[in-house]
């Protein structure tokens, strides 16, 4: 039961709210840009349920950019590639999320293990630009400053690095509209309902529901640190199982139907506490998340999420990428009645992580972390996993 209800469904819903703070600033300059990066996991569980034999993991990553293509008219796209051992999460070791976003994404949302997004964006004037095409939203979350890293280091524990909400799959096809006026930022994205992967999806697109996610957010400086403070509203029209309908009898005509519409609210923060004067956005601060989804269809009652991080503090060590944070994830009280019908015990996952990734040189980079989570199934233990990664970019 644990599997088929949390399996590649509900990871392709995954909503990243910070969304906001556009993904492709680095495709600003002029003329053809590429970027190729490798990557290498080992994630060992030493404790609870799941299988203790370590997970080997890697990933390859094309980026590339051409911006000016025409006036203000660019180009950005991401080929991946991933391969190895079964991760932990959706229903392993009882878990949900996924330990490790990153080799999780793209074989476990499609059928092969690699996928290419690739985007179109028209600026119009200083303000105001238009994204069309299909969006990698892993890249969206990376882009944000601590929580995300800038892509430059950052949490493997989807539910921390990823936060998510069920309105956002991890592939989009759609349209962004973002409009900057100091000192706010308004985004507007559009796109289908599911996820962006595999034949079927073109062949239906739109046809199971559309996607509408707003998000407003404030810039500031406070003691001339910068902060980013985000107010984020998403609709799907796609439909979702009634899980009070799931309480009635099988063979009433209502048992396991569908009611439309998922619903999230939420507001999130990232607050420097210390900056380089030369380059604001080099430093470290803390970040937080609350957010509240319908609870049906959506599976989500409310989450937290809550912490600290960004370029390392030590001396001469600015390159280094460090946090440390807290999530939970409190599930629709309507889907644990409905589970618990079927002897199911559902309660909330929460989750620590801790990282660290070093700068060796220009191109190469390593670090570990590790983390707890308290499974959201009750017949499993808690969870702990130690993980170490090296990465190649050039």
């Amino acid at each position: 039961m644990p599997v088929r209800l949390f399996s590649r469904p509900v990871l392709t819903a995954a909503l990243l709210t910070s969304a906001s703070l556009p993904a492709t600033a680095w495709a600003q300059d002029q003329g053809p840009k590429f970027s190729f990066g490798f990557t290498t996991f080992a994630d060992a569980p030493i404790e609870g349920d799941a299988d203790d034999d370590a997970r080997y993991s890697w990933r390859a990553d094309i980026k590339m950019s051409y911006a000016e293509i025409w006036s203000g008219g660019s180009i950005s796209g991401h080929f991946e590639y991933n391969d190895g051992d079964d991760i932990v999460g959706l229903g392993e070791g009882g878990l949900v999320w996924p330990t490790n976003t990153f080799a999780t994404l793209p074989a476990l949302t499609s059928d092969n293990q690699t996928t290419l997004s690739l985007t179109m964006t028209q600026q119009f004037n200083n303000t105001t630009s238009l994204s069309l095409g299909k969006f990698n939203v892993i890249d969206l979350a990376e882009a944000t400053p601590l929580l995300g890293g800038q892509g430059q280091g950052g949490f493997q524990y989807l539910g921390i690095g990823a936060p998510s909400n069920f309105v956002l799959p991890p592939y989009i096809f759609g349209g962004m509209l973002t409009v900057n006026y100091a000192p706010m930022i308004y985004t507007l994205m559009i796109y289908d309902a599911n996820n962006a992967q595999g034949e079927e999806f073109w062949d239906d697109l739109f046809d199971e529901g559309v996607v509408y996610n707003g998000t407003a957010t404030y810039t500031t400086q406070i003691n001339g640190k910068p902060g980013f403070y985000s107010l984020n509203i998403a609709h799907s029209t796609k439909k979702g199982t009634d899980y009070e309908s799931l309480l009635l009898s099988p063979s009433d005509d209502a048992f396991a139907s569908t009611k439309d519409g998922v619903n999230y609210t939420g507001v999130s923060f990232q607050q420097y506490l210390w900056s380089d004067p030369q380059n604001p956005m080099v430093g470290w601060g803390v970040f937080g998340q609350v957010g509240f989804g319908d609870g049906n269809p959506n599976p989500l009652d409310e989450m937290f999420l809550l912490g600290v991080g960004g370029n390392s503090p030590l001396y001469g060590r600015s390159s280094d990428r460090w946090g440390l944070a807290w999530s939970k994830y409190n599930w629709s009280d309507k889907l644990g009645e409905a589970l618990g019908a079927y002897g199911v015990k559902l309660r909330d996952e929460s989750a620590v992580e801790g990282f660290y990734e070093a700068a060796l040189t220009e191109n190469w980079r390593i670090g570990g972390n590790i983390m707890w989570v308290k499974p959201s199934f009750e017949s499993y233990d808690d969870y702990t996993q130690v993980g170490f990664r090296i990465r190649a970019t050039f």
